[in-house]
């Protein structure tokens, strides 16, 4: 088997250069098609036009399918983002492996899937993740892996994720592995996790604000158990804005006013402003320490309607809803304690 010093330097097998030798070629037959940094490309793809024009995703997720991703969830459009589903992780995660655009597999975390069609011939176990099924469902179905190339490619990503033995079962071909920091194909892999940035984000906003929900739920859990006790003991700590007075009247009649109330957070050294402007219909409550907007010291804090139930959360010092939420009464309670926090209007707090 003739191969090329360069392989066989990169390599510690006939096979493996073999191997290397193939995907080079091909790598430098794919740079050689693409333009010049100043050249105009021969086509381009209107992403967006594209999308709108397109048929809606389809939804049911399930191990085995082959996908073809949204375009938003991948960077660049030189390659049809497949991507293959490889099994349900857990809950609403599933675990998924993008395609590589070659032939040949580039490492020893690649294999070749049997597949004909050009685009999907390697898998990139090595790439890939779990991602929430929001995200996987936002493509279309493009074709099934056969049960034994998921088994191969589930066992290969345990291989390089986690060092589990490969079964003597398998048996997709894999390629060379990278050895050398000066080796050519770790620029390949740089860009293959590039491309995926944008599902990379996506999948960890998503996981952020379903953490965010998750605690916000285990939060009201918590306070309907406290609430199941008589609420009187909250009542000497609601406080109902002038707005929500009978007496309540705006300045010369104008409903674009807004009127300003300020109530004192003494433990914390803070005031509290309500600000409400009818003509807007919203309520703000604004953080200020010595002058200007503090951020921190009620940061998370839940603000409640007269009911003790929680309207919503105090971030970077303000917060703002529905005026109707909070006229005829509100509270502030500590989310971690989950008890109500002294507020006293401004001129009675040494009373």
């Amino acid at each position: 088997m003739k191969t090329s010093l360069f392989s066989r330097i990169l390599s510690d097998n006939d096979e493996d250069a073999a191997l290397l030798d193939a995907w080079l070629s091909e790598r430098h037959a794919d740079k050689a098609l693409q333009p010049l940094e100043n050249d105009q490309a021969p086509f381009s793809v209107d992403a967006q036009r594209l999308g709108k024009a397109a048929a809606p995703h389809d939804k049911g997720v399930a191990p085995g399918q082959i996908r073809i991703l949204s375009p938003k969830l991948v960077c660049g459009d030189d390659a049809i983002p497949y991507i293959a589903v490889l099994d349900h992780w857990m809950e609403d995660l599933w675990l998924i492996a993008p395609y590589s655009p070659y032939s040949y597999p580039a490492s020893d975390g690649e294999m070749v899937s049997g597949d004909m069609l050009v685009g999907r011939r390697v898998l990139q176990c090595w790439n890939a993740r779990t991602a929430h099924e929001s995200l996987v469902a936002q493509s279309y179905v493009a074709g099934t892996l056969d049960e034994s190339v998921r088994a191969d490619a589930l066992a290969l990503f345990r291989h390089v994720a986690a060092g589990a033995p490969l079964p003597d079962s398998f048996a997709a071909l894999v390629g060379a592995p990278v050895l050398s920091k000066a080796d050519p194909r770790r620029e390949y892999l740089a860009e293959s996790v590039a491309r995926y940035a944008p599902l990379t984000s996506a999948a960890r906003e998503t996981e952020a604000a379903l953490a965010l929900e998750e605690r916000r739920a285990a939060f009201r859990e918590a306070l309907a158990e406290r609430l199941a006790a008589p609420r009187d003991r909250f009542a000497e700590y609601i406080r109902v804005p002038a707005y929500g007075t009978p007496d309540y009247a705006l300045v010369a009649g104008d409903r674009s006013v807004q009127k300003t109330e300020t109530f004192i957070v003494s433990s914390l050294g803070v005031e509290l402003d309500v600000k409400f402007t009818q003509d807007e219909g919203k309520v703000r409550l604004v953080i200020y320490k010595d002058g200007e907007i503090d951020g921190s010291a009620l940061e998370g804090v839940v603000v409640a309607n007269r009911e003790a139930m929680p309207v919503g959360e105090i971030r970077n010092g303000v917060f703002v809803a529905d005026g109707n939420a909070l006229k005829d009464g509100f509270l502030l309670i500590d989310p971690d304690t989950l008890n109500p926090i002294p507020v006293t209007p401004e001129g009675e707090e040494n009373r």
